[in-house]
């Protein structure tokens, strides 16, 4: 035991100098000192502030016209509210049943009769277009007389094989050729019908860009040639920053302005993409449009979609809140110990932003009178009036 203290002796010496000691106790003896002015000032402070409203109550009896006059302000009695906030975005109406008209044949061709107008409405299945099918025709008939050929010599090739003459080679193949044109024939015809061009959905023609004569191919340098909107099921989409997709949900309420029109309604998100966009860093929505409204494909739409709801929140003007090295804040009206109205400050949290309006998440509560108007260059305890 006493080697142990002996050592701790000895290890204190080499750690705690004296320098170390003076300049510890230095410190504590200014932080002392600093302590007791503080106390004095503080003393001092409450002090004047006494004699300051003694003599001011004082000068206000003898000259009321000298009296400290009051700050003008307004103030409104803060109760709870509902509170939503919107994630405002910018949308396209999308319609996912726009029809390109094509030629069945594949090739296309030219155009030998036009059967609709564009703006007209169309029938799934309706022909629409008829193409010049003159060469396969020709070739059928070419066919039909070669099979009249062959069918004759068929024929006579059966009647000399009834009677003992000819060999069965010569039947057969008699035969064969007269079933290779009938089905020759058959694939002939079946083209024939690929150069009659129909409507595979019902809609409006919404573009017919061809003339009698041109090449039909379905598409050309200014686009398509034929298209058909079906506007019975558009949707809105919108591109949302990848930074929301926690909060996106499927079902999620949405308000849809048309900026065109005028028309708001309300729908839901019905689908949602699963993957994010590299060049914008987003994902894509979808928000079924209600039947009855009148759109149009590629116009533009305002979407304001649900982000946060509260049903009693404190809400009050985000540009009353002022700021300082301390923190947001703002001005009430309370009562000092004279009764008289006074300005005093309140430490907020903010909550959600929208528009022109803040949730207050701590620092106000229902009763509240809240200086609306002349809170700038208030401080603390200073007298007001309210208009």
């Amino acid at each position: 035991m006493r080697s142990f203290i002996f050592y701790f002796l000895v290890l204190t010496m080499f750690t705690c100098t004296p320098d170390d000691a003076k300049i510890e106790k230095k410190k504590n003896e200014t932080l002392i000192k600093k302590q007791v002015e503080l106390a004095d000032l503080k003393k001092q402070q409450l002090a004047i502030n006494s004699k300051i409203t003694e003599l001011s109550d004082e000068i206000a009896v003898l000259d009321p016209e000298s009296a400290i006059k009051p700050k003008l302000i307004a103030a409104e009695e803060l109760s709870t509210q509902g509170f939503t906030q919107y994630l405002n975005l910018q949308g396209v109406i999308n319609s996912d049943n726009i029809s390109y008209i094509a030629p069945r044949n594949g090739v296309g061709g030219y155009v030998k009769q036009i059967y609709i107008k564009e703006g007209q409405v169309v029938k799934k299945g309706q022909l629409v277009v008829r193409l010049d099918d003159k060469i396969v025709k020709e070739g059928i008939e070419a066919t039909k007389t070669q099979l009249s050929f062959a069918k004759n010599i068929y024929n006579k090739t059966k009647a000399l094989w009834d009677q003992k003459i000819g060999t069965e080679v010569q039947l057969l193949t008699s035969k064969n050729n007269v079933e290779a044109l009938e089905k020759q024939i058959s694939v002939q015809e079946e083209q024939l019908k690929t150069f009659l061009v129909y409507a595979d959905q019902t809609g409006i023609a919404d573009i017919v860009n061809i003339k009698v004569g041109e090449l039909f191919t379905g598409i050309s340098a200014a686009g398509p040639q034929i298209q058909i909107v079906n506007n019975s099921s558009l949707t809105v989409k919108v591109d949302i920053p990848e930074n929301y997709i926690s909060k996106i949900k499927q079902g999620g309420k949405v308000v849809v302005e048309i900026p065109s029109t005028g028309q708001t309604f309300n729908t839901s998100i019905s689908k949602i993409s699963q993957t994010i966009n590299s060049s914008t860093r987003g994902f894509t929505a979808e928000c079924k449009i209600p039947t009855g409204i009148n759109l149009k494909p590629n116009m533009s739409a305002l979407a304001k979609i649900l982000n946060h709801t509260a049903k009693d929140a404190i809400v009050i003007p985000v540009n009353i809140v002022q700021s300082d090295e301390k923190g947001k804040y703002v001005f009430v009206m309370g009562k000092n110990e004279k009764g008289n109205n006074i300005a005093q400050r309140k430490s907020i949290t903010l909550g959600p932003l929208y528009g022109e309006d803040i949730e207050i998440k701590n620092g106000l509560i229902a009763g509240d009178f809240l200086i609306t108007k002349g809170f700038q260059n208030l401080y603390e305890g200073q007298l007001i009036a309210s208009k």
